[in-house]
């Protein structure tokens, strides 16, 4: 009886063990992951070398090859994290939200301040990637166009709402409005980065005149 008590407890010390490294193992993976995010939207895939990598999570390489295959693997799985930040973004400040229209100027705000979020430094994470990888990494592209037509999805879903509760005059359509808006605020964005700030409240302060002349009812 004796014996068996020793080897429970010896089996249970283990189990707390592995749980323990599993533990370390993820906490690891989720860093890597976070920090190359960040890395990959303000350098580019191209931009971003593993000796980054290993300088942000200060990691030598074996660490970094310990949970993934290569470079590509490792940016797949961050742009899967910036993507899910940026719907968090829209998420805590729609869920506020009762109206279609509400709901139409928050995705306009929301989106103009990305890159004023912490670890979106670079701009919307989505287009940095749909661009960075066109013609070098299809599957990178692909989770990008995606995600691109998840968020115009989103917005044409919005205007529906907006027309069926008549709120948005019949003739709005979802899909030109959906389109314009994302062009207007990626092209301010852009254009801020490398001018003048200002061009995203321009385009915000455009955006919401059109609503207000164009799509909403008077």
């Amino acid at each position: 009886m004796q014996t068996d008590r020793s080897l429970n407890g010896e089996n249970l010390f283990e189990s707390h063990v592995l749980c323990f490294a599993m533990s370390r193992g993820l906490d690891t993976r989720e860093k890597i992951i976070s920090k190359s995010a960040r890395l990959f939207n303000v350098l580019g895939y191209h931009g971003c070398s593993l000796s980054d990598i290993m300088e942000a999570t200060n990691l030598k390489k074996g660490g970094i090859y310990n949970h993934f295959k290569n470079k590509d693997e490792i940016a797949l799985e961050a742009f899967d994290y910036s993507f899910k930040q940026v719907q968090q973004q829209f998420r805590k400040r729609l869920d506020h939200d009762k109206t279609p229209t509400e709901k139409l100027n928050s995705i306009i705000e929301v989106y103009a301040k990305l890159a004023s979020i912490p670890g979106m430094e670079g701009g919307c994470p989505i287009f940095n990637t749909a661009v960075d990888a066109s013609n070098s990494h299809p599957l990178l592209k692909e989770k990008a166009v995606g995600a691109i037509n998840t968020l115009k999805k989103y917005i044409e879903i919005k205007v529906q709402e907006g027309i069926a509760s008549g709120e948005f005059r019949k003739d709005a359509d979802q899909n030109d409005l959906a389109t314009l808006i994302i062009i207007t605020l990626e092209g301010a964005i852009i254009m801020a980065r490398v001018n003048d700030k200002s061009c995203i409240d321009v385009a915000v302060k455009s955006l919401k005149r059109y609503l207000k002349e164009r799509i909403y009812k008077k």
